[in-house]
């Protein structure tokens, strides 16, 4: 992240839980995918490796609706929770 981009304007204030929740996600999906690196090199069973990726993919999808609901809820904090099952089903499908 240290590519000049300002981590902190999606939360803007202070570091909020939310923020430390998703830093913690992502510093776990980062392990996810070196781990799936790992199993590619080390010729692990494909089977195996799929499942790894699927977890993965899942862990950033919840981190992306994550992002968008802390987004787009600031921006309409009335409809928040409406807002946030829209997101919820749509990141289902």
């Amino acid at each position: 992240m240290g590519r000049g981009r300002d981590r902190t304007r999606l939360f803007p204030k202070k570091m909020t839980e939310e923020k430390t929740d998703i830093d913690k996600r992502i510093n776990r999906l980062v392990g996810q995918i070196e781990g799936v690196r790992r199993m590619i090199n080390g010729k692990r069973d494909c089977a195996e490796i799929a499942q790894q990726i699927l977890a993965a993919r899942e862990a950033l999808s919840k981190i992306g609706l994550m992002v968008l609901k802390e987004g787009i809820c600031k921006t309409t904090p009335q409809n928040s929770k409406k807002v946030g099952d829209i997101l919820e089903r749509v990141f289902r499908i």
